[in-house]
């Protein structure tokens, strides 16, 4: 992997609550917000600060001559499409056009998929990924030529190519996001100076008692809980069954490249947790019928009891909060 010691990631967006306070709000802080109506406008001034975020990365990545291709990556349920999504807006804002697509619409599927050692299925292997036609793909809009969109359908896990083609515009950019996007196989031959690297993860998260966070895990564990179960047709129980592979995997094929990123974003919500309740809580219910052994969904679970909840419709509609619980005015 080639070394890139003298670019440093900017630091993550620590809090969002008010300048100069980098303190995590915690359960009782945020109970309060619920019961004085001050929560909606709590939520507005935590979405507009990713906002502001994101802004300033696209600014950023306008201010440098060459840059064409955009690599954004992160682990499970980081927020990845969202904030991909968000950011050709605000590259858009800059006068730039930008077109985004995704490592995941490039799975080859359960036929073609390599197993472990174990005999079982590896979603999370690079080589879970068309290396080869993403790679194709990726030279080609860079060249100017249009493709045939690639897309995954996670109910079938089979992928097809779209009918109609995209391409991008003379001095446009490419966003592509994805757990494997800061691996350099997938976009070799794209040369370095071309490229602006996005690690995303959810960092800033409630604390629960005495200076003690909610992990950084553990809240995309929950988000993940709510994903599976809603767009891809998964058991809370297999999802708690493959969420050690998933950690696993991220040790392995995504923490590596984290060092390589430009910049990092915070796609944590630290009201999130209050909207996710009335989604979460009853799928750890079946986890804990039906796994009594997992001490996870147990440790959570006591959690949420603990949490006020809030109803969704307080979320904004191009939320990365979103990407998890549905209605989104954003297309994915």
């Amino acid at each position: 992997m080639e070394a890139r010691s003298e670019r440093r990631p900017m630091p993550l967006l620590t809090s969002t609550r008010r300048d100069g306070d980098s303190r995590n709000m915690c359960i009782d802080e945020l109970n309060a917000l619920v019961e004085s109506g001050g929560m909606n406008e709590f939520i507005r001034v935590c979405e507009a600060r990713q906002c502001k975020v994101l802004s300033k990365i696209a600014d950023d990545i306008v201010s440098r001559p060459g840059t064409r291709f955009i690599l954004l990556a992160g682990a499970s349920s980081a927020g990845k499409t969202t904030t991909a999504k968000r950011l050709c807006t605000q590259l858009r804002v800059n006068g730039a056009d930008a077109v985004h697509f995704s490592t995941d619409d490039y799975f080859v599927g359960d036929a073609r998929n390599p197993r472990d050692e174990n005999g079982e299925l590896d979603y999370e292997t690079v080589e879970a990924v068309d290396i080869p036609r993403l790679s194709s793909d990726i030279n080609a809009l860079l060249a100017g030529k249009n493709i045939h969109p690639r897309r995954f359908d996670f109910v079938k896990h089979d992928g097809y190519d779209e009918e109609g083609t995209m391409s991008v515009p003379p001095g446009g950019y490419i966003v592509l996001e994805g757990i494997h996007a800061l691996n350099p196989r997938l976009t070799e031959g794209v040369p370095d100076e071309c490229k602006y690297r996005i690690f995303v993860e959810p960092k800033t998260q409630p604390e629960v008692f005495c200076h003690t966070r909610l992990s950084s895990s553990d809240a995309r564990l929950m988000r993940r809980l709510v994903r599976d179960n809603q767009f891809r047709k998964m058991s809370p129980v297999d999802t708690f069954r493959l969420w050690p592979k998933v950690l696993e995997g991220e040790k392995k094929w995504i923490n590596p490249f984290r060092c390589e990123a430009d910049i990092e974003f915070d796609s944590a919500l630290e009201y999130e947790i209050c909207v996710l309740k009335s989604y979460v809580a009853g799928l750890l219910e079946i986890v804990k019928r039906k796994s009594p052994d997992e001490v996870k969904a147990e440790m959570l679970s006591d959690l949420l009891l603990t949490v006020d909840s809030v109803s969704p419709v307080v979320v904004p509609g191009d939320s990365i909060l979103r990407e998890t619980i549905g209605s989104s005015q954003l297309e994915y």
